[in-house]
């Protein structure tokens, strides 16, 4: 029997980031994780940050746009949270934050832009628009089929392969438990506690018993939430990404299309990560504990080449080294799950949106929502009761 303040499902960036801060708060915690730490999402990522609001969020810019809006407090946040989270957690992060461009080809993606910087600038995120010969002072590697691009000087990546593991060692530091290769089986609220039955890797039988739960489990927290009884539309996305071998420094930011997916950045080593929401095909067993994979697509990882090579034309001499999928998340409304579980007492979620770029910050704000009753920054636009209210309307 095991009887900690918080048990967290999931040892991805969210879990183990909100695992480190509650421990810093006193709180005694478990993150269960059946398979390995960070092997999901958190970890198979391009490992952008991306404070701008991005291409995928196109319908809502269009629809609701002040209801996008409602993300980019949010997002400044982020640029403070991982501008010291190297230092907190004492580790290279390989964080590097140099700009971002949102490239246009065409004037209707130049006018998305324009009312995408409306939203932003109100809030103050520094972002601004540059025409063909701004662009052709600070990133002359670009083709000339872009004709603007929205500039964000503090856009940038991380290493996704070192962000969470760094943050579970910190929450280990600080007292935290992380259950790896315990496979999580159901959960039930008996007498005021969450009781959690798993199995351990060699069979055993384990049951945990935490006043309060989170789920932070990427995209398996639609299928753990549904067998509580809380139906919230977190959708799975099966994404597609590539690396290139080593050339010459040239990308000198992180680039995204505002209507052709790409993502594309050059590390430090040379190598040029190319992504941006091309798909591959998604085998989901759409269960808590059932088993999901993604199998990678040629004409996905050609198509994402064909745009990368159209925008940035060195990438048209460089050979592909590897291709990956990872399964995302998402929410109808593009922003995250973030907040107490309607109709759950105690249970709390983080799911959904910017996992990556947003996961410390949202960590930090879910920490203290459990320690202090509500966080220092609102949550309110993310709370996954507004799915259930619109679900009661639409009834």
């Amino acid at each position: 029997m095991t009887q900690p303040d918080v048990a967290i499902l999931g040892g991805g960036l969210v879990g183990c980031a909100t695992a480190w801060f509650l421990a810093r708060r006193g709180l005694s915690v478990i993150v269960i994780e059946s398979g390995d730490l960070n092997q999901g999402a958190s970890g198979r990522n391009a490992g952008s940050l991306h404070f701008q609001l991005e291409p995928r969020m196109t319908d809502v810019l269009r629809s609701s746009p002040e209801r996008l809006g409602q993300l980019v407090p949010l997002s400044l946040q982020a640029i403070d949270d991982w501008r010291t989270l190297p230092e907190a957690v004492d580790a290279d992060l390989e964080v590097a934050m140099h700009g971002g461009l949102l490239v246009a080809e065409t004037a209707d993606d130049v006018e998305l832009l324009e009312r995408k910087g409306v939203l932003e600038q109100r809030v103050g995120l520094p972002s601004e628009m540059l025409d063909r010969s701004g662009l052709a002072r600070i990133a002359p590697y670009l083709s000339d089929a872009v004709c603007g691009a929205a500039y964000c000087s503090v856009e940038g990546h991380a290493n996704p392969r070192l962000v969470t593991p760094a943050l579970a060692r910190a929450a280990q530091r600080a007292g935290a438990r992380l259950a790896v290769g315990m496979t999580y089986r159901g959960a039930r609220r008996v007498a005021g506690v969450w009781e959690l039955e798993a199995t351990a890797l060699d069979g055993r039988s384990v049951e945990i018993r935490a006043p309060q739960l989170v789920i932070a489990a990427g995209a398996w927290s639609g299928p753990i939430l549904a067998d509580l009884g809380a139906r919230l539309p977190l959708r799975p996305i099966p994404l597609t990404m590539s690396v290139t071998e080593r050339t010459r420094p040239a990308v000198g930011h992180l680039i995204q299309h505002m209507s052709r997916h790409l993502s594309l950045k050059q590390l430090k080593s040379g190598n040029v990560i190319i992504g941006g929401s091309w798909p591959s095909r998604l085998r989901w067993s759409g269960e808590v504990a059932g088993q999901s994979d993604n199998e990678l697509l040629p004409e996905s990882i050609i198509g994402n080449f064909v745009v990368a090579r159209d925008i940035v034309p060195l990438v048209s001499s460089l050979r592909v080294l590897r291709s990956w999928s990872g399964i995302a998340s998402d929410t109808p409304d593009h922003l995250p799950l973030l907040g107490r579980v309607p109709g759950l007492i105690d249970a709390y979620v983080a799911a959904g949106g910017s996992t990556f770029t947003l996961g410390p910050t949202v960590g930090r704000l879910l920490s203290e929502l459990i320690v202090d009753g509500s966080p220092t920054l609102s949550i309110a636009p993310f709370d996954p009761g507004r799915f259930a209210a619109l679900s009661e309307v639409a009834a």
